[in-house]
């Protein structure tokens, strides 16, 4: 039968479907919305660090998201270790004893390929970096360049390496840096691996001299943090306000989040 009356038909259909939509949308997306709050509460509560370290890894190019999950981490009783060449991988992780690791790729200047470089040859046969020499004779120097290699000073990144320091590496003496020194280093003993044999078939053998770090004055405390700020983005060794931490706990202070979430105090 054809309906002598379309519009009034339209008219019921669409009303029909204003009234549907007022919570069939709603519903649809509170019942999706609950199990991913449930799903994410559950592993927050039972699986923290990872929860954490894959959340943080999912804003590593949002420095300012980063610094309120750092906080959260520490309210959680979490720590959140620096960068380091020899644990660190590209995104944060989390090590045997539920610490979460700075990922390499968080810190500014050092590029993906060099990233992709230290780990690979982190995870040969010859395993982890003893020192910094076996280091810099180790990696793709024109991969992890002197940029990269900088970065990785200023974020801590070689401070898993006994007997040579931050403001030792970056020292600078009759216009060459230390770690300009190193670089060379590397590259000689880079040379002298890869060379072939004689004609006599003996093995071409050379001795490279190891760089002796130079004996240097250290960085003052806020220098060091603020370098490591620059490049990581936050403060992660140490915070400028330490040495007052007394003071600070004898004062009624407020804190600038609370005169935010109460702007008529």
């Amino acid at each position: 039968t054809v309906n002598k009356e379309p519009e009034k038909l339209v008219d019921k259909i669409w009303s029909d479907w204003e009234e549907f939509a007022k919570y069939a949308f709603n519903k649809s997306h509170s019942v999706c919305y609950a199990e991913l709050a449930y799903i994410t509460g559950y592993l927050k509560a039972h699986y923290p660090s990872e929860f954490m370290a894959s959340v943080m890894s999912h804003n590593l190019n949002n420095l300012d998201k980063i610094t309120i999950q750092m906080e959260e981490c520490r309210r959680m009783g979490i720590n959140v270790l620096g960068p380091s060449v020899n644990s660190s991988f590209n995104m944060f992780t989390v090590d045997d004893d539920d610490n979460i690791r700075f990922g390499l790729n968080a810190i500014k200047g050092v590029g993906t390929n060099a990233v992709k470089d230290i780990i690979k040859k982190r995870q040969n046969e010859e395993g982890k970096y003893k020192d910094i020499f076996d280091f810099i004779s180790r990696v793709d120097l024109h991969q992890v360049n002197k940029k990269s290699l900088e970065a990785l000073v200023y974020a801590g990144g070689f401070d898993c390496f006994e007997g040579v320091e931050r403001h030792q590496l970056l020292f600078e003496e009759n216009e060459t840096m230390f770690l300009e020194t190193l670089v060379k280093y590397g590259n000689q003993k880079q040379a002298d691996s890869s060379s072939g044999t004689s004609i006599w078939g003996e093995m071409l053998e050379k001795t490279v001299e190891t760089p002796k770090p130079p004996d240097c004055e250290e960085w003052p405390s806020l220098y060091k943090l603020k370098k490591e700020k620059e490049h990581v983005g936050m403060y992660i060794s140490a915070h400028p306000l330490d040495q007052y931490k007394f003071e600070l706990s004898q004062f009624n202070l407020t804190s600038l989040s609370d005169l935010k979430n109460n702007p008529g105090k």
